[in-house]
């Protein structure tokens, strides 16, 4: 229902309008500012970006990345997409982090623009739509500054959006370009699994018909998706991506927090949404409406569930983020003129809320890494170059394989593998590798998979297939305790003539806090077991 022409609107509202464009403004440079001062930063930003770049690494090298866990490769519980995306980029020639910001960054800023083009169908308004794209990059301090970090996020969202946006305005064609997409969204995140039931139920809400569709012919995308990846990988696939993610333990608290704190920055938009919801309705657009309502509320629910879940970073809510922005900026096509001003003065009342959140951030965790992070990496990546052969540096990813000296599993990988053990007041209980008759209430491959990678891992240290291996005090410092056989030999006493590695005593860093990663978890300080 498009609205009256821009210029015909009341004064006032006019001119809030204009501040709208101009806080719109703002958070488009400070996205493209900070973005493209960083992009081609050699080191990584946040302390999983280095493991998502080796991941790529093995897709340029042609080898694979759902496989039995080792020293070298523990994969990932993700989906592959970005990964597949980055080392496409990477067997052309291009830096490894250079490679997946550029599809992080690409497709967040595909998905603003995309959000604005959807508002803009919507109301039939322009401003409106450059207002919907600014309201999304006023987020990138929100969500710890992530739109353009080398992870899987941009691609997800992106896909999720023009998902979304093909079923409301795809014509005959939507539905199945919309279940390509949605398939695109499941291959760049599992939790596309959760946004997309309720996307298949707004779909069916507007257009039984077109919803059907949509709904078998992203069964087939997804199920035949999962079958191509189970079969080619022999299972570890589904293993890695379906089957370990049940271990990982859950955020009770924030069954209730998340709606009570996470989301109370959304809240403008989610008023917003409802007000739209019940202004389409009453004026007889109930069935578009009802697709909206359901593609906000996935959103929000698959941010919920991700921020339940054990090690969901702020980077979940930009899901519902993203889904608020298209319902909230496209919010006044319903509105009759008695209350069309409300909508710029809550949305402006939305930017700045997230203004403050971002220079509260800015204050705690900036974006752009100083001089001491990159004099960290430098000294870290000097000692890798001088070493006669591999290095394992678990919590750094991203630096040994672009110098040469192979590739070692990540600690976040690791831990990942590991939440299956039993557990205790300190955490996972490591005592259970010793008497492993403790694991016989898991299934077998899970146990094979475990006490394989253990296995490997000893045997690899006993060998001294590792030059050094660096681990840091702060964070990493499980690491030790873990592979004590392997570093120190089978007496695991250390100290003793005849072990594989000697702790370096000196440190290894000058500054050894300022290696630590600017966002996600924090490990530094790191020491060296050289190879005796």
């Amino acid at each position: 229902m498009p609205q009256p022409a821009a210029e015909r609107l009341p004064p006032v509202e006019r001119a809030l309008w204009w501040l709208l464009l101009a806080a719109a403004a703002a958070a488009t440079v400070l996205f493209v500012g900070v973005a493209g001062s960083r992009i081609g930063y050699p080191f990584e930003l946040e302390w999983m970006e280095g493991a998502i770049v080796d991941h790529a690494g093995r897709v340029a090298d042609g080898l694979p990345l759902y496989c039995a866990p080792g020293p070298e490769h523990v994969p990932f519980l993700y989906a592959p997409l970005v990964f597949w995306l980055g080392g496409a980029l990477m067997a052309l020639g291009v830096d490894g982090f250079l490679a997946l910001r550029l599809v992080a960054a690409g497709t967040s800023l595909a998905a603003a623009l995309l959000i604005g083009h959807w508002v803009r169908r919507e109301t039939g308004r322009v401003v409106p739509g450059l207002v919907g794209t600014g309201l999304f990059l006023a987020g990138y301090g929100w969500v710890a500054w992530w739109y353009d970090l080398a992870r899987n996020d941009g691609p997800f969202v992106l896909a999720m959006l023009g998902a979304g946006y093909l079923l409301r305005h795809g014509g005959r064609r939507g539905p199945l370009l919309a279940a390509l997409l949605g398939t695109l969204a499941f291959l760049a995140k599992q939790s596309a699994l959760m946004w997309l039931p309720a996307l298949v139920m707004g779909a069916l809400c507007q257009d039984w018909r077109g919803g059907l569709r949509f709904a078998v012919a992203l069964a087939l995308g997804v199920g035949s998706s999962v079958l191509a990846l189970h079969l080619a990988s022999d299972g570890w696939s589904t293993f890695f991506v379906f089957e370990m993610p049940r271990y990982h333990g859950w955020h009770g608290e924030r069954k209730f927090a998340f709606w009570v704190e996470d989301l109370r920055p959304m809240l403008p938009l989610v008023a917003l949404g409802v007000l739209g919801f019940v202004a389409r309705a009453r004026a007889g657009e109930a069935r578009p409406a009802l697709l909206l309502a359901a593609f906000g509320c996935g959103g929000l629910l698959t941010s919920w569930a991700s921020r339940l879940h054990v090690g969901g970073y702020d980077n979940v809510l930009l899901y519902g983020l993203a889904a608020g922005c298209v319902l909230g900026a496209a919010v006044q096509a319903g509105l009759g003129a008695r209350w069309r001003w409300l909508v710029p003065v809550v949305l402006l009342v939305e930017f700045g809320w997230l203004a403050a959140l971002a220079w509260q951030r800015w204050q705690h965790e900036p974006p752009l890494p100083g001089a001491a992070h990159r004099q960290a990496h430098t000294e870290l990546a000097a000692f890798v170059q001088a070493q006669d052969g591999p290095v394992w540096i678990p919590a750094h990813g991203g630096l040994t394989r672009r110098l040469g000296k192979g590739s070692g599993a990540h600690g976040q990988a690791i831990f990942d593998l590991l939440q299956a053990l039993p557990k205790n007041q300190d955490g996972l209980d490591l005592t259970a590798l010793q008497d492993r008759s403790r694991l016989g209430h898991l299934p077998p491959r899970v146990v094979a998979a475990i006490t394989g990678f253990v296995d490997r891992t000893d045997a690899a240290l006993r060998e001294r297939r590792f030059a050094a291996v660096v681990v840091d005090e702060v964070g990493a410092h499980a690491f030790a305790p873990l592979f004590a056989q392997g570093l120190v030999g089978a007496d695991g006493v250390f100290g003793t003539d005849d072990d594989p590695y000697v702790r370096q005593p000196q440190p290894l860093l000058r500054d050894p806090t300022a290696i630590r990663p600017l966002s996600g978890y924090e490990v530094h300080t790191p020491h060296v077991w050289q190879r005796r």
